[in-house]
């Protein structure tokens, strides 16, 4: 994304060595929210598909087309709004999260509920690139990266804590105040950022005119960032095939439905701690952190199938689980990121693959779940067994020296 020119305010949006905190949680809270407004069906699928009279499988195209409309509209509508003001671009993108959410929530008819679904996925087509470009347009040069991670913060605690949060009230209240709970949310924080966000963000320039830059598509004939892409893509396959329809596995394995909420929140207070452990070890042992927590994630999905007989085992399996999974987000952003020079690139291609993999797991779990439990759970530990075989290929060679806004090289992200 291009970043606009010089603010027209006057002040200078990077004061000394400070990280702008305010508006960085503001840009992790739009994220959160929108990776929430992507997966919430999942932990209402029961209730959704009995109040729109369709079957779980129907429901999971919610998620799935969602995913499609955000992988194949990535380039072209983030290509598309660079040429405006990115707090104008933030403003309308989280008002039409919030109208799509809204409408499904006060839509009877499934079709116009798709519909509403696809909206919302055009919005997260261009909004990581904002946040992203806004996080680095207000940051100081050498908090860059820090800053980056405590945005990309909200995609995993999003995974980790929307879909629990978001089951609660809706076994709570009804999945109708579920969504429009959501949707209050994305537009308090549509004002936050008309309030807060300067009209403007200043173009990181060096002295004279500035290098060539590489470009994001020229990237992606680097093998080691395809290598990351596939692993990112079977792997969301195989995890998305079975977490989008965990509920009803849950339920078939005898929890209670008004303890599945709970089962899921420790899903995502598990996937907390991971997100704290990838902080901790993903700087000083990217590739190897990535191996343990996709084998992880294989072992709990092969579980699943024994553990089925058992609500205590199934529950203690899925905590598990997603302990594995809270960490997966940030380590693969960084396993992206140095296999790239280009910053601008792993975001794009980490958003493109993750939401490929989305897409097409939730549609074929739904295809293998009406085939048996077993075959759909077994099928999702083969693909991330076969993630795990792709993360030995990683960390071969040597790493690409980052390139800063400016289009210099930057230093090595070598410790």
């Amino acid at each position: 994304m291009t970043l606009p020119g010089p603010p027209t305010t006057g002040a200078p949006l990077r004061t000394a060595d400070r990280l702008p905190l305010g508006t960085l949680l503001l840009l992790a809270a739009v994220v959160f929210a929108a990776v929430t407004t992507e997966v919430l069906p999942v932990g209402l699928l029961p209730q959704l598909a009995r109040d729109f009279g369709v079957d779980e499988a129907a429901i999971g195209t919610w998620v799935s087309a969602y995913a499609v409309v955000v992988a194949v509209g990535a380039l072209p509508v983030t290509a598309l709004v660079a040429r405006w003001p990115q707090r104008r671009v933030l403003v309308g993108l989280a008002l039409l999260y919030a109208v799509g959410t809204l409408a499904v929530a006060l839509t009877d008819d499934h079709r116009w509920a798709l519909a509403a679904r696809l909206l919302c996925g055009l919005a997260h087509a261009a909004v990581f690139s904002v946040v992203v470009a806004v996080a680095v347009a207000v940051t100081p040069p050498r908090r860059v990266g820090r800053a980056v991670a405590l945005v990309n913060s909200g995609v995993a605690l999003a995974l980790t804590l929307g879909v629990p949060l978001g089951t609660a009230v809706g076994t709570a209240l009804g999945w109708r105040w579920a969504f429009a709970g959501v949707a209050l949310v994305l537009a308090g924080l549509a004002v936050a950022a008309a309030l807060v966000l300067p009209a403007d963000a200043p173009q990181p320039r060096a002295s004279g005119a500035p290098p060539a830059r590489p470009s994001v598509l020229g990237e992606l004939r680097r093998p080691a960032l395809l290598l990351v892409a596939g692993v990112t893509v079977v792997l969301m396959v195989g995890h998305y095939g079975t977490y989008t329809y965990v509920t009803p596995l849950v339920l078939q394995a005898g929890v209670p439905t008004a303890l599945v909420s709970l089962v899921l929140l420790g899903y995502g207070a598990a996937g907390v701690v991971g997100l704290v452990a990838a902080g901790a070890t993903g700087d000083r042992h990217p590739v190897a952190a990535l191996r343990l927590a996709v084998g992880i994630v294989a072992a709990c999905l092969l579980a699943l199938a024994p553990a089925s007989g058992s609500p205590v085992a199934t529950a203690l399996v899925v905590v598990a689980w997603g302990a594995a999974f809270g960490a997966l987000p940030s380590l693969l952003q960084l396993s992206a990121l140095r296999a790239t020079a280009v910053p601008d690139a792993a975001p794009a291609v980490v958003n493109a693959t993750f939401n490929a993999g989305i897409a097409v797991g939730a549609w074929t779990g739904g295809l293998l779940l009406a085939r048996g439990e077993a075959l759909l759970t077994t099928t999702s530990a083969a693909l991330a067994v076969g993630a795990l075989v792709l993360t030995l290929a990683l960390g071969r060679g040597r790493r690409a020296r980052p390139v800063s806004p400016t289009g210099r090289r930057a230093a090595s992200l070598e410790p």
